[in-house]
């Protein structure tokens, strides 16, 4: 089995392999592998500054063999994408929310196509007589035309409405998230995990103290 796309031909290995690192990365979705933003910003200190060796090169620019520096920079890559797959996600979905929002033309467009398709399909579900001026709109606009109508609408929007702003939002998410996955520097997690936890512990010892304090003062 192979994928041909004009001059392009993508063997069937290359295909299972793409199909098994996508869903080795969607399998690690979830609640439990989200990271704090401490440790997503290698974030040091109460300050919220970031540390400066949370983000670094993966590779020196000096003489140092190509087929080395293609390793470490696929090997750092693919080490950040699994551990923040979750983070990833959301900064995607957040960068194309955002980008999307900035196209309320595209949003206008898009409720009016789920509102005639909504519409359409009621009319087929509950058989709605479409009576106007004592004229049947069903002799008319039948209900397999109507599909056809919006099919042809509902491509137009796609690609005349919806295929900018769409790439535009999976450009610019995808160069963050790739420039996150160079740039961060995974032998620096470790240490940036236990003081991330000793801030938040930190803070609760202060909370429970204060706590105590107040107690105290009403007791007196």
């Amino acid at each position: 089995m192979h994928l041909e796309l004009g001059p392009i031909v993508i063997s069937g290995a290359a295909l299972d392999r793409v199909r098994a690192r996508i869903f080795s990365f969607t399998s690690k979705i979830n609640i439990h592998t989200l990271r704090p933003l401490p440790v997503f910003l290698g974030v040091t200190g109460p300050s919220f500054c970031i540390g400066a060796d949370a983000f670094s090169p993966p590779i020196s620019f000096s003489s140092e063999k190509t087929i080395n520096k293609h390793e470490k920079c696929t090997s750092r890559i693919s080490r950040n994408l699994a551990y923040f797959a979750t983070n990833y996600t959301i900064m995607a979905l957040g960068t194309v929310l955002v980008v999307a929002l900035m196209h309320p033309g595209m949003l206008f467009y898009v409720g009016v196509t789920w509102g005639l398709w909504w519409l359409h399909l009621v009319v087929l579900r509950e058989d709605i007589k479409l009576v106007v001026m004592e004229k049947d709109l069903n002799e008319i606009l039948s209900p397999n035309r109507r599909s056809w109508v919006l099919y042809v609408w509902t491509f137009y929007v796609a690609v005349a409405k919806c295929l900018h702003p769409s790439l535009k939002g999976l450009a610019i998410s995808g160069a963050l998230v790739l420039f996150h996955a160079i740039m961060r520097n995974p032998a620096k997690l470790a240490s940036d995990m236990v003081r991330s936890k000793s801030i938040a512990s930190g803070a609760g010892d202060s909370d429970d103290d204060s706590k105590v304090m107040v107690q105290h003062s009403d007791a007196v």
